[in-house]
Formats: structure tokens, sequence, C-alpha cells
């Protein structure tokens, strides 16, 4: 899927609307043959949480894949 914004990205990812992307939420996006490791991406995840609540805002999101979709 291309998206045109980051919001676009975000809030299509955060599919129970709090305002925050889980480990969940990315890997309900991937196939099962994608082999998306659900250890790997929470680590990850992890390292880009700034406020250290397991989950991760759009500020966060923002700084982490900004550049990747403009």
């Amino acid at each position: 899927m291309t998206y045109v914004s980051v919001r676009e990205a975000f809030l299509h990812l955060d599919s129970d609307f709090d305002g925050f992307i889980q480990v969940e939420d990315i890997l309900r996006h991937f196939k099962p043959e994608d082999n998306i490791d659900y250890y790997d991406l929470k680590k990850l995840m992890t390292d880009k949480d700034s406020k250290h609540v397991g989950k991760i805002g759009y500020t966060d999101f923002s700084r982490w894949l900004g550049g990747c979709i403009h």
C-alpha cells in the first residue's frame, strides 16, 4: 500500500484508534509469508518509543518513518 502522508499511514495502522501503534497493528498488514518476526519488530519499536510505553505515538512514528513516506 502507498501512503501520501505520514498521518495517513499512521491512521491506517492505528486500527483501534487509540492514538498509538503497537506491534500487532503493524503485523496485521503483513502476510504470514512475509516472515516478520514479532520479537525483532517489538525490539525495533521499543528503540523508537521515546516515552517507553510499549507503543508508538504519532510523533515517534513520524520521526521514525517520516522521511521514508515523504
